[in-house]
């Protein structure tokens, strides 16, 4: 298993604990771990994009990329991909008007949603998390790995990855 699925499964095991009463502290967890699940299954995939590009596709090659993704670009760029607000120089010339991939958009969506609901769940102590909110967040992050899965093929996916790292880099004032 990968880690990414691995923290997934955690999450939920996480905020099942206690069937009567969940500790806070379990399903905060629980959520910060959906979260980083999502975030390291991206990561990790562009992170073996980058590494196959320099023919350089071993463990520690593609371990040393995936730290160089910072938490809010991933953010910001996935917010973009919401929007379709793609530069022109980044969309396919044969389309009129780009629209990004439902899937894609799924993923995207998930990402910036549960990159927020970590923050809450470490930062806003003062509000109690319920189980049901945990599991939520749980679901949108599966769902993300399903559309995930269904996308990654595609050049838009992989163009998503580069922009993990690439958007500043391009000036893009979008």
């Amino acid at each position: 298993m990968s880690l990414a699925t691995d923290l997934l499964d955690q999450a939920d095991q996480l905020a099942k604990q206690g069937p009567k009463h969940p500790k806070q502290a379990n399903l905060r967890r629980a959520v910060s771990a959906a979260y980083y699940a999502l975030f390291h299954l991206l990561a990790e995939a562009a992170a073996r994009q980058f590494a196959a590009q320099c023919g350089r596709s071993d463990g520690v090659t593609v371990s040393r990329i995936t730290r160089s993704f910072a938490h809010a670009e991933m953010k910001k760029v996935s917010d973009k991909f919401v929007n379709s607000e793609l530069p022109t120089a980044l969309q396919p010339s044969t389309i009129d008007e780009y629209q990004v991939p439902n899937d894609l958009i799924l993923v995207a969506v998930a990402f910036g949603a549960l990159y927020q609901a970590r923050q809450d769940a470490d930062y806003d102590t003062g509000k109690p998390l319920t189980r049901p909110e945990a599991l939520k967040q749980i679901e949108k992050a599966k769902q993300a790995f399903a559309a995930w899965e269904r996308v990654k093929v595609t050049d838009d996916a992989r163009m998503y990855l580069a922009c993990f790292s690439l958007w500043d880099k391009w000036n893009i004032k979008r």
